[in-house]
């Protein structure tokens, strides 16, 4: 799902809230109306009829965002952001907190990609140096004798049950499939 869609889908989904808000609002303003008529006839008499009940205003499920939420991340704010999140899910944009924090720690994202793609960037590059640094490494060890030089052919078999070893670590020694012990060369 592209980026444009998901912004699409969750407009729809808050125009579709406003609306509903919208005619729930223009339903208790009618019995407001009804009820200040009402209470004019009622305090004359010396008493005051119930306000008119506040107005369900329906829900709108927000859209799944693309993909399954199964990771769990704890996180601890301050006051002020808890109150916006229980904001929202009373206003009926969300029906839970953790849906809430998906969607904004996901509007986040978003916000600030540039921020993102430099730390990525720089992330890559972190990398590639380290991956030379840890060559430069091995090849010290290799000169200084602390490690035995790799041989050219990444052959290595197991002498009692002939299993290929080329995939396990050059320091094991002992066969983890049979058990048995490793020579050096």
């Amino acid at each position: 799902m592209h980026r444009k869609d998901l912004r699409d889908i969750y407009r729809e989904a808050i125009r579709e809230w406003r609306e509903n808000y919208k005619n729930a609002l223009k339903e208790w303003k009618e019995r407001l109306k009804d009820w200040k008529i009402q209470a004019k006839d009622e305090i004359s008499k010396g008493s005051l009829p119930p306000l008119p009940p506040l107005p369900n205003i329906s829900q709108v499920s927000p859209p799944p965002l693309p993909g399954v939420r199964s990771n769990v991340v704890a996180s601890r704010i301050r006051d002020e952001e808890l109150r916006i999140i229980d904001m929202l899910i009373e206003a009926g944009l969300f029906e839970t907190r953790s849906e809430a924090v998906a969607y904004l720690v996901n509007e986040g994202i978003k916000a600030r990609q540039d921020i993102i793609e430099k730390v990525s960037s720089a992330l890559k590059e972190i990398r590639r140096i380290r991956e030379q640094a840890e060559e430069q490494v091995k090849k010290l060890k290799e000169e200084l004798g602390l490690v035995e030089k790799q041989k050219e052919s990444d052959e290595r078999v197991c002498s009692k049950c002939g299993r290929d070893l080329a995939n396990l670590p050059v320091d094991i020694q002992v066969c983890p499939y049979c058990g048995a012990k490793l020579s050096k060369n």
